[in-house]
């Protein structure tokens, strides 16, 4: 079954789909990393392009072929509650802010593309006052049926971190409800970051000597770094507790080891996405954990796959 995936990133949405047996006939994103991370884990098909002038015929000349699924998961910084920036209307959100933009734009693509099947992720603040009205309208206007709006939580997939967010489908998800998967199940055979090993991305990131004076003394739980959100006070440089899922992994998020007074790698992050570990990030090391926190969790994605396939 033939996927085509827009704002691709790393690879998060399409490894879950890939590990039910999915190829991808195209995907799109702009970041340099991102490509080259797609490009190496599922062969050369993603490309770079602007999405918010992109016509679906590039795309079609890309893929060769109409796509069964679509998948699409547009920035969500003007619709995250972590953004103390964020715009209150939320039509000009959707409609008048340049990154905001996209979602619309991602659901143009879609419409033109036709597929049989779509999936739409972001933050559920993307839902706030009129965005879910807004957002059906143009669904619906283009063509695409009533479309579904289904808030899930990552760990009932089995994501070894929280995550809620939002999906947008021309179909009902019927999601799990698993046991959650704490910390210590989704990081403990890794190898000592210390000592040589053979594990890709298993390399930790410095902090100022400021923070690592601080880091020995840092409850679990408590973050060293705290600021302002669009509604509350956020944290960073949490230290874990090993007996919990991690909280929500994001792009700008770093986390401290339960026991160990240092950052977690981006090998553990990713493990903390559910990403498989033969899946290899390139890049930066900020780069690396950019991708991975703004990733889908691949084990999300790989539900549903499962349930297009009995669907088709």
């Amino acid at each position: 079954m033939d996927l085509i995936d827009l704002f691709c990133g790393g690879g998060g949405s399409s490894r879950g789909f890939h590990l039910m047996g999915f190829k991808t006939i195209c995907a799109i994103d702009q970041v340099p990393s991102c490509i080259i991370t797609y490009n190496k884990n599922f062969g050369n098909v993603a490309m770079s392009a602007d999405i918010s002038n992109l016509r679906s015929e590039i795309i079609l000349e890309k893929a060769k072929k109409k796509p069964f699924v679509v998948t699409a998961s547009p920035p969500c910084e003007p619709f995250t509650l972590a953004n103390e920036n964020r715009i209150a209307n939320p039509f000009d959100r959707l409609f008048d802010d340049q990154i905001g933009r996209l979602t619309i734009d991602a659901i143009r693509l879609i419409g033109d593309l036709d597929p049989e099947f779509f999936v739409i992720e972001n933050v559920k603040g993307i839902l706030d006052g009129e965005g879910k009205k807004l957002l059906a309208e143009e669904i619906e206007s283009l063509g695409l049926g009533k479309p579904f709006f289904t808030i899930i939580n990552a760990e009932r997939f089995g994501v070894p971190s929280y995550r809620t967010r939002v999906l947008i489908t021309n179909f009902k998800i019927n999601f799990p409800n698993l046991k959650p998967v704490s910390l210590f199940q989704a990081i403990n055979d890794l190898p000592d970051v210390n000592y040589p090993h053979e594990f890709d991305d298993h390399i930790t990131s410095t902090l100022n000597e400021k923070h690592m004076k601080k880091i020995p003394n840092l409850p679990a739980g408590e973050g060293l770094v705290y600021y302002r959100g669009a509604k509350t006070e956020m944290r960073n440089y949490i230290r874990l507790k090993f007996e919990d899922p991690a909280p929500v992994i994001m792009g700008k998020s770093r986390y401290v080891h339960p026991t160990e007074d240092r950052l977690l790698t981006p090998r553990e992050h990713a493990r903390l996405m559910s990403f498989p570990d033969e899946h290899k990030f390139y890049g930066t090391l900020e780069e690396k954990y950019d991708m991975i926190g703004e990733a889908v969790p691949p084990l999300i994605t790989k539900s549903i796959a499962a349930q297009l396939i009995k669907m088709s």
